[in-house]
């Protein structure tokens, strides 16, 4: 098919054109079915004169070359090859192709249908009269569509000769970006004016690349990809996904992008058609979506670990106010460590309880301390201390909205059982002093002041299973093992608090892909194990065992890692340089997610097991797992007069 007459598909009425020796080089679809042969079959050179047999010859079909004049339309009577019979009005009418050869269009008009109603009309008036004036208004109406038929082909000969304007009135009412490209990347002279809003340009004369901004390491991969779509070496509709799914909009719109082929008369294609079309409010839709669904999770969170909860909110109050006291000073005197293990503390919290806009603001946050520290700039000193702000400020609209769902002993400065805990422990060391009263004491009344460590650890149940549905990995199990061991939350908040990293860590950096597991020889999903075990002698040891069978960790890339910072690590074994995951934000990720690439994670761990007396370190086997091994005092007396309250 020429792409000049690619206007007559849209037609319902029959159209052929043939060329001086009578043979068919084009045909719409209403000619194929009224012939009950396909577009290709009739295209490929048939002759017209043998697709419909007339009772009457048509006027200039056998002297095409001396028909320069459209023909009046003759009504005649036709049988197809089939045996289908009807009645049709036809109209010879000369054009040029794209080569300037001659052409004639053959418009068939099927009048069959128009007899039969009026038959139908003719019968009805002879039955009711109350619908006369109704025939004869459609018999009125179909006189004067016969009398405006001549006009309407002059029409048609008009749009014929000023395609390519037509065309594009067309496109341009269309809301969509609508261009098509050759294979040579070149942006052909059709578009749509909407490609102005959707693209913010006019493609034509342009290269593809440039009207879809791509970068330039991305051209050629787009070039290949192109050359593939053209070669049909796959199916059209298997390669058309793999082109770039949208336009980076310069107000921030979301463009999504279409390909369609455009195919010739060999049914080969000549063009691909890009539609471009904005679907920001769809976008906004399904944020909106997954704003309310956040929010029945919350829900959902806060009814089932109304506990667990409260824990979060006090200890995020208390982190929080550490910060504003960080803020307050000259931001040359800020602590960008605590910061950012504040930060990222924070933000993992939220994350385990759908908290999304006070996780999703300790996002921004990080990301601002992230530029501030590259520049030690006052201004972006001033954006870091505003997104500070910010995000105890979601957190307060949070408490706030929340209130009446978590209750008032939830949101109150002192973990209340009947009395204070501090109360309580005093009692208590009061009363240990009595030998005859000790054994009562530690069998009936220690238990007040602790709780049983699955009650910190349960909720990052959740937390690995959300990380793994984000990267696409199968977690089979999550498994916890001793964790009845009593525990007096105010002295193990803070450091089971960042074990949120550590579960994050193990799926993500950890755990492989289901594919890569089945490489293995693998289950296809991955398995953490947690151990809790407590020693009294030689002293009281708490130990955390935490192990994944994903990976483990190369030493080699943390090596070069280290390297590529200016460190040198040649004299230590790679038992050592495992050990330096546990710096300052150091990552093995190279890209910044939500999930991981800050290098806070493991070091808050550190920091906080640090604080207690303890360590950490990490033991791994390329392709079987990592063990992380955190190990601190086992306290049991509760420190100093007590403001933080417990459910």
């Amino acid at each position: 098919m020429k792409f000049q007459y690619a206007l007559f598909d849209t037609l319902l009425e029959p159209v052929f054109v043939v060329n001086a020796e009578g043979k068919v080089v084009y045909c719409n679809e209403p000619a194929a079915l009224i012939c009950e042969l396909s577009v290709r079959k009739i295209s490929r050179g048939l002759f017209f004169k043998d697709l419909l047999k007339f009772n009457v010859p048509i006027d200039g079909l056998d002297r095409l070359p001396t028909v320069t004049d459209p023909t009046p339309y003759k009504e005649l009577n036709f049988e197809s090859p089939a045996g289908q019979k009807g009645k049709v009005q036809v109209t010879l009418q000369p054009i040029q192709n794209e080569s300037a050869e001659p052409n004639w269009i053959i418009f068939v008009r099927d009048v069959t249908l128009e007899e039969r109603l009026q038959q139908k009309y003719r019968g009805e008036l002879e039955q009711k009269e109350d619908v006369i004036v109704a025939l004869q208004k459609a018999q009125s109406e179909l006189e004067q569509y016969s009398k405006n038929l001549e006009h309407m082909v002059a029409e048609r000969t008009q749009q014929i000769s000023y395609m390519n304007r037509q065309m594009k009135a067309l496109l341009d009412s269309l809301s969509q970006g609508f261009f098509i490209f050759d294979n040579k990347g070149i942006c052909l002279e059709v578009s749509s004016k909407a490609c102005e809003t959707t693209l913010e340009q006019s493609p034509p004369g342009k290269m593809i690349w440039d009207v879809l901004k791509l970068q330039d390491k991305q051209v050629d991969g787009f070039k290949k990809w192109m050359t593939t779509l053209f070669s049909e070496m796959l199916p059209f509709e298997d390669l058309a996904p793999l082109g770039p799914e949208t336009y980076p909009h310069s107000q921030n719109h979301n463009i999504s992008l279409d390909y369609f082929p455009l195919r010739g008369g060999q049914n080969q294609i000549e063009g691909v058609v890009v539609v471009a079309t904005d679907v920001t409010s769809l976008v906004e839709a399904r944020k909106q979506a997954e704003t309310e669904k956040a929010h029945a999770k919350l829900i959902i969170h806060m009814v089932q670990s109304k506990n667990e909860m409260g824990r979060f909110i006090r200890e995020s109050q208390f982190m929080m106010k550490e910060l504003r006291e960080v803020m307050a000073a000259p931001h040359t005197e800020w602590d960008l460590e605590s910061v950012f293990r504040t930060l990222h503390t924070l933000k993992g919290g939220s994350g385990i309880f759908s908290i999304h806009k006070v996780a999703e603001s300790c996002h921004f946050a990080e990301t601002r301390l992230t530029e501030y520290k590259e520049t030690r700039d006052p201004v972006k000193a001033d954006m870091l201390k505003s997104q500070c702000q910010a995000v105890e400020l979601q957190f307060k609209v949070f408490l706030k909205e929340t209130s009446e769902v978590l209750g008032a002993s939830i949101l109150s400065d002192e973990r209340m059982l009947e009395v204070k805990i501090s109360d309580v422990n005093s009692m208590l060391d009061k009363l240990v002093a009595y030998p005859q009263a000790k054994v009562i004491v530690e069998n009936n009344f220690s238990h007040l002041l602790y709780e049983p460590i699955r009650t910190f650890f349960a909720p990052y149940k959740d937390v690995a299973e959300k990380v793994a549905e984000k990267e696409n990995k199968v977690l089979r199990a999550v498994e916890f093992k001793n964790d009845m061991i009593p525990v007096v939350p105010e002295i193990y908040g803070p450091l089971f608090a960042t074990f949120v990293h550590a579960f994050r860590n193990a799926v993500d950096h950890g755990i492989e892909t289901p594919s890569a597991r089945y490489a293995q020889q693998k289950p296809e999903g991955g398995k953490i194990s947690v151990k809790f075990e407590r020693q009294d002698l030689p002293s009281p040891i708490l130990r955390i065992t935490l192990h994944d069978d994903g990976g483990g960790v190369d030493a080699q890339k943390i090596r070069a890692k280290l390297t590529a910072k200016g460190m040198d690590v040649t004299a230590e074994t790679d038992e050592q340089v495992i050990q330096h995951l546990f710096d300052s934000q150091f990552s093995t990720k190279e890209k910044i997610t939500e999930t991981s690439g800050r290098g806070v994670g493991l070091d808050a761990i550190k920091h906080e097991a640090l604080l207690l007396g303890g360590k950490v370190w990490m033991e791994t086997i390329l392709a079987a797992g990592s063990t992380l091994i955190v190990e601190v005092p086992y306290i049991t007396k509760v420190p100093g007069p007590v403001s933080v309250n417990a459910a």
